[in-house]
């Protein structure tokens, strides 16, 4: 009961804490300097005792010493014995929980000033609605960690996929490069030879100019040994025509401008889509090989399926395409396509590299590529694939696909896909294909290394192409 006594006179009547830099007034009252400072108005010359309201000057100030050191004992005295119920600063059981602090406190907690503005829950009622609300927040978590775990399963199966689509990708990139490599070795020996020129050229001009600033440095050096020698000879002989060592010395012209140099040779390596225009040959098609529903202009590098969808069997795909316009006696095939809408081009490759380009004019599906000279006897039903002859890429509005003996999805291409390069390695063995625009891949087929092979072009119905010309070579 006594320390209970003591702490009341060892409390501030302002804050309700321990009194912390206590003064006296003139009336004799106590309290911490700060709150007394923050109760007067400013500017006054006196002000009330906030308990009894006596004025008191603001010189009556006077530091407590004494009850300053009391309270400190008391205060350490308190320390490290309050129990879990009990509020830490002023021994009250904790009956209040702050909502602004997020702390329970004591019924003395909110009579100060430091939590007068906050709004105070029964400490019961606190308990109870944030363990509602952590109940809640336990299920709400629980579900997001199910929906985490099913994302985390897709992306392990993503993952997986990715992975296999990588390692084919990786094999892609691996002959694509090899290729390249191949071009890349060709180049560099011209580049090679090209700079060892250059820089031959460039040495005999620095050994040139390297001689003619030797010879100025000799001359130099043997001016200035002879001016030396003048300066301190005596005096009847350094008057003995001086003037002729100084017009000397100040004709010596050294006004040299060093050669800025740049190099010719500049390091352009060709890409793949520049590179292949080095092999592009002239391709038309021979109209004799031509099923009869095609038509030519330009030169036959013009071509149009003049008939129309109704005209042909309802499954007319480049996959197969089964027999149109047979003919009435099933007369044997002689030279020409009778029954795909298909043309062969004039060139016969058996070695060597060959590259050409082909449009679709009017995205409908059409196949370029090659084959061998006996695709024209193909007979009703047969598919277009290389285990028949045929090496071929198909593409139009809904993308491109190679041919081949099991139908393959079209892979579409953004932006659509135009104009197709074709690229024949014969000592390679494979034949592959490329977007004419930016020099993408999309399919390499492997063919006979010893075949005979010619330019194949296929049309869908009313779809047409054009053989571009080949470009000036740089």
């Amino acid at each position: 009961m006594e320390a209970e006594d003591l702490q009341e006179d060892l409390t501030c009547s302002i804050c309700l804490d321990y009194f912390d830099d206590p003064v006296s007034i003139e009336c004799g009252h106590n309290f911490c300097r700060g709150c007394l400072h923050r109760s007067w108005a400013p500017g006054g010359g006196s002000f009330p005792c906030p308990e009894c309201r006596q004025p008191s000057p603001l010189a009556a100030l006077r530091p407590n010493w004494a009850l300053a050191r009391l309270t400190e004992r008391m205060r350490l005295r308190r320390q490290g014995r309050v129990p879990p119920s009990q509020c830490d600063r002023h021994r009250e059981a904790l009956r209040l929980f702050c909502e602004d602090d997020q702390r329970p406190v004591c019924l003395v907690c909110r009579e100060s000033r430091e939590h007068q503005a906050h709004t105070m829950t029964p400490i019961d009622e606190a308990f109870y609605s944030y363990r509602e609300k952590l109940l809640k927040a336990q299920c709400s978590l629980k579900d997001k960690m199910k929906k985490a775990i099913y994302f985390q399963d897709m992306e392990v199966k993503n993952a997986t996929e990715w992975k296999e689509k990588m390692k084919n990708q990786r094999i892609r990139f691996s002959a694509e490069f090899a290729k390249l490599h191949r071009f890349l070795e060709e180049e560099e020996k011209l580049f090679l030879q090209s700079l060892s020129e250059e820089e031959e050229e460039l040495k005999k001009k620095q050994n040139e100019n390297t001689l003619k600033l030797h010879q100025k440095i000799t001359s130099l050096k043997q001016l200035i040994s002879e001016v030396r020698e003048k300066s301190e000879s005596p005096t009847l002989e350094l008057l003995q025509n001086p003037k002729d060592v100084l017009t000397r010395s100040d004709s010596q012209d050294v006004n040299y401008s060093p050669e800025i140099l740049t190099m010719k040779t500049v390091c352009q390596i060709p890409m793949m889509k520049e590179m292949l225009k080095r092999f592009q040959v002239a391709v038309s098609v021979v109209e004799d090989t031509a099923h009869p529903k095609l038509v030519f202009s330009q030169g036959g590098r013009y071509v149009k399926n003049g008939a129309s969808a109704s005209s042909w069997p309802l499954f007319s795909s480049a996959w197969s395409y089964v027999s149109g316009w047979r003919n009435s006696q099933n007369t044997q095939f002689v030279g020409r396509f009778q029954h795909l809408p298909c043309v062969l081009g004039k060139n016969i490759f058996t070695s060597g590299k060959h590259y050409w380009e082909v449009e679709n004019r009017d995205s409908l599906e059409i196949a370029v590529g090659v084959c061998r000279g006996d695709v024209m006897g193909l007979a009703d039903g047969s598919e277009m694939c290389p285990h028949m002859g045929i090496w071929a890429l198909s593409w139009g509005s809904t993308g491109y696909r190679p041919l081949t003996s099991s139908p393959v999805s079209p892979t579409k291409q953004e932006p659509a896909l135009q104009r197709v390069g074709v690229f024949l390695d014969s000592d390679a063995g494979d034949i592959s294909f490329y977007s004419a625009v930016d020099g993408t891949h999309l399919h390499t087929f492997s063919c006979p290394l010893a075949s005979r092979l010619r330019p194949f072009f296929w049309l869908s119905p009313l779809a047409s192409l054009v053989i571009p010309a080949v470009t000036a070579r740089k």
